[in-house]
């Protein structure tokens, strides 16, 4: 995706300076995106339903399924190498049974 350099002057014409409404609506107009803006130094924070496809997306990868499930075995064998909170560890392998 692309635009030209006399589309982006053709859309900005006449300006000395290019506010950034501009260049998002000529984001939004020319490539179909929603574009927001957030400060670099504020949290970014997820949805729950953006919480909810990661974690599916997550647990239904093998390679992280094998590590759990090396994680496991070793947690049996006394080697604690995920966390030292067994109610944490537990409550991981929980809801990657429940995704699966």
């Amino acid at each position: 995706m692309s635009i030209s350099k006399q589309q982006l002057e053709q859309s900005f014409q006449g300006k000395s300076y290019v506010d950034l409404k501009d260049l998002v609506q000529l984001i939004e107009e020319n490539f179909g995106f929603n574009v927001t803006l957030q400060r670099k130094d504020e949290h970014l924070t997820f949805t729950d339903e953006q919480k909810k496809r990661m974690t599916s997306v997550i647990f239904k990868d093998e390679g992280v399924l094998t590590q759990l499930q090396l994680a496991q075995k070793d947690r049996k064998d006394g080697i604690s190498t995920y966390s030292d909170s067994e109610e944490e560890f537990a409550q991981l392998l929980k809801e990657a049974q429940n995704e699966i």
